[in-house]
């Protein structure tokens, strides 16, 4: 039984006459057949990763497992080119994949590439089992705790947040929080700050993922993820991709979000078909998925909403379909506030500044339920659209200039009713019902 850390660790590889599949796996049958093909496809860039014949790179992507219609894990990639005088395309490719249910970015990000730094390529999967056997042997994870984990020859230290729900486990592992402070860069510091906050994926860089053209239009970004929008993004690398979609993903903080979601995205995943046909059909699933094929932009065209970030952009980076509007203006005070990029440290910075601002608008924002509920006596409190919308009316947020008029703040908050993001936090709060359907 492999620990709760990872479900499974798999090594896929080209062959230049089958494709990509998957050559190695631990634990054995811990994959389907059909989730074997998908991973494999995903473990590989859907376009030319490396101009030159060698490299690496890691990228975040999101699996529908078999085992129910809602059930998914993530997959952390990292996909290797070297040169290769035998094989016919001068290289060859792999990937090493490890897949679990905890979104802790940066820890499997550094697992990953310890795991790449001790690895040789005449004897691969032979250290890949001792990764295996080492992960094995780790304490179970537990909320609110710090693990120094050995791996090869290295330890990584993590804290695991409080609010991650865990199975119950037995055994803690007792490591004074100050032995990993020491060892902490500036950016190690604030990037475990922000892991501290309640949320999803606070890890993960906007800042650094986006480009600079597109950072004065955070408020609509913010606006997607919040109402559960169908989007795509698209981006030069699988890291870029994942990377802006959980850090999107990570601004709606401390609300949840509830809606599906694919970092990284390719057309050969099984579920691409569906997308197309549903598009075709008018059929809108709340999906967001990240892409590096420019194909995508011809194969899913009535995508409502398409935002590039790729470097063959030249404008119009956030292109709507049809009659979509936003609700929220561009944001250039935000931008006021960046400290000049000198290196690693100040985009982490910027991106951590970010996090804040957004995170104080989200608690504003779901504030304004909180007071329309406080006003009501009874314990078992009454949700009434109409109701609250009028009361909407007659409130104020401190981010009011984001808004063209009263009547764009009043339609945020009714979209946002209309969300599965809403359904969600209702049913977080458990002593509220609904006075009437909302329609």
């Amino acid at each position: 039984m492999l620990s709760q850390w990872i479900e499974s660790i798999c090594l896929v590889k080209f062959d230049i006459e089958i494709g990509q599949i998957v050559e190695w796996t631990q634990p054995l049958k811990s994959i389907t057949e059909q989730e074997e093909k998908n991973i494999s496809m995903l473990a590989f860039p859907d376009s030319n990763a490396f101009s030159q014949n060698e490299g690496h790179l890691k990228y975040v992507f999101r699996v529908r497992r078999s085992g129910g219609k809602n059930q998914f894990s993530l997959g952390f990639a990292l996909f290797m080119q070297r040169k290769d005088e035998d094989n016919p395309r001068g290289y060859t490719q792999k990937s090493i994949v490890i897949l679990t249910i905890l979104p802790l970015v940066t820890f499997y990000y550094n697992l990953l590439e310890i795991i790449y730094q001790n690895i040789k390529q005449g004897c691969l999967k032979a250290q890949l089992q001792h990764a295996y056997e080492q992960i094995n042997s780790w304490e179970k994870p537990q909320p609110n705790q710090v693990f120094n984990l050995q791996i090869f020859n290295n330890k990584i230290a993590v804290e695991v947040p409080h609010y991650l729900k865990m199975q119950k486990v037995d055994s803690q592992m007792n490591v004074e929080l100050q032995q990993v402070l020491d060892e902490l860069t500036l950016t190690n510091m604030i990037q475990l700050d922000d892991l501290r906050d309640i949320g999803q994926f606070q890890e993960a860089n906007i800042f650094a993922a986006l480009p600079h053209s597109m950072l004065v239009h955070l408020p609509k970004l913010w606006e997607l993820i919040l109402t559960n929008q169908q989007f795509m993004v698209i981006a030069d690398s699988p890291y870029q991709c994942s990377e802006i979609i959980l850090g999107m993903i990570s601004l709606i903080s401390p609300m949840k979000f509830s809606g599906d979601y694919r970092p990284y995205f390719t057309i050969y995943d099984k579920e691409f078909q569906q997308i197309n046909q549903e598009l075709e059909n008018s059929i809108v699933r709340n999906i967001i998925i990240g892409v590096t094929n420019p194909f995508f932009l011809k194969a899913l065209k009535k995508f409502p909403i398409i935002i590039r970030c790729d470097s063959q952009a030249q404008q119009n980076r956030l292109q709507t379909q049809g009659n979509k509007e936003f609700c929220l203006l561009d944001d250039r005070q935000t931008l006021k506030m960046m400290i000049p990029i000198k290196n690693e440290e100040t985009k982490t910075i910027n991106n951590s500044l970010i996090k804040k601002v957004y995170r104080n608008m989200s608690l504003e924002f779901i504030g304004l339920f909180e007071m329309y509920f406080a006003n009501q006596q009874n314990q078992v409190k009454k949700f009434d659209e109409k109701e609250f919308l009028e009361f909407t009316k007659n409130c104020k947020v401190s981010f009011q200039d984001l808004f063209e008029n009263k009547q764009k703040f009043v339609k945020l908050y009714q979209t946002f009713i209309r969300s599965s993001n809403f359904v969600t936090y209702l049913n977080e709060r458990k002593n509220v019902y609904i006075a009437k359907s909302i329609i």
